[in-house]
């Protein structure tokens, strides 16, 4: 059996990615935290080891000798816009030194694993025109969107170096199940709290939703590419407003549109519109099988257990 290494097992991606790789897999999971926090626990389908990898190399270059992976999917770091612009160095810190780290760990080794690196739609900015291509210039407006660019370019440099084998994949804007930050998330304890949904912004701006699902098989295709693009977009290619989003999640929740309001305000960081350029996931056969009304059908009922 192959075996995958996933950092950021205990992330939202990252213990996705370990459910849906582990009949394919032999996994190792790494991550901060002391323990695996997956929906089975204690989880003996996988090896874990507890690792800050903003600062240890050389343990994981040991883990990766004993490990020997065929393919290591690179989720971890920071995914918080506004907590990026409130304190850049942490972000920095936990984006871009971790997976300096990684390939640093590597380096040595004559296998050269798949590398999956968890970029981000940040990169782009504000986009001049939609839908956004991966040739486009990136034009990042938070921390985060920089340093996930950076990663990016670290990635580019090691493959044409040191002959490592990288693809980033610009994911656009991700939920599902288990995913307690974020749009979704707030939209649910906004209206536990108060009854209703008010929400940052006008209500016009625009995102590519992905449900978790297809991201899952958007990285499954990817995998088995053999061509040359280091960078892939990974989002559905549909525009969706925030304010439809939220009527959609009203009418999920059993109640009325008229709960959801904006307030005008424009938080720092966040991007207008996003329509992403899918044309080359396409290209490898990805098709949408989460549909968004039936994704926010599935989160509120998740969320609601949480209660």
């Amino acid at each position: 059996m192959k075996k995958m290494v996933i950092t950021g097992v205990n992330g939202f991606i990252g213990r996705h990615a370990k459910e849906y790789f582990e009949k394919e897999y032999e996994i190792t999971g790494l991550d901060l935290a002391a323990n695996y926090s997956g929906e089975r626990e204690p989880d003996d389908t996988m090896t874990y080891y507890q690792c800050n990898m903003s600062q240890e190399s050389a343990e994981m270059a040991a883990i990766f000798t004993g490990v020997q992976p065929d393919v290591i999917l690179h989720c971890a770091g920071s995914a918080n816009v506004g907590a990026s612009v409130v304190n850049p160095m942490a972000d920095l810190d936990g984006n871009l030194h971790s997976l300096y780290q990684l390939l640093l760990a590597l380096k040595s080794f004559e296998k050269r694993p798949e590398i999956i690196f968890l970029s981000s739609a940040g990169v782009y900015g504000n986009p001049r025109q939609l839908p956004v291509r991966e040739s486009d210039v990136a034009a990042p407006m938070s921390p985060y969107g920089l340093h996930k660019h950076m990663g990016e370019e670290l990635c580019e440099y090691y493959n044409r170096i040191h002959g490592y084998h990288i693809r980033s994949i610009r994911i656009f804007s991700a939920y599902g199940n288990g995913l307690r930050k974020q749009l979704l998330w707030d939209i649910y304890q906004k209206y536990q709290n108060t009854g209703r949904i008010e929400l940052f912004g006008t209500g016009e701006e625009t995102r590519d939703f992905i449900h978790v699902s297809d991201i899952m098989r958007a990285i499954d295709l990817i995998l088995s590419y053999d061509g040359p693009e280091a960078v892939i977009n990974v989002a559905n290619g549909e525009e969706v407003s925030i304010r439809e989003l939220a009527e959609i999640y009203a009418e999920k929740l059993g109640a009325p549109q008229n709960i959801v309001s904006f307030n005008g305000a424009v938080k720092e960081g966040d991007p207008r519109n996003w329509r992403a350029d899918i044309s080359l996931l396409r290209k490898l056969g990805y098709e949408k099988q989460m549909e968004l009304s039936d994704g926010i059908a599935a989160y509120v009922d998740w969320a609601k257990a949480q209660d």
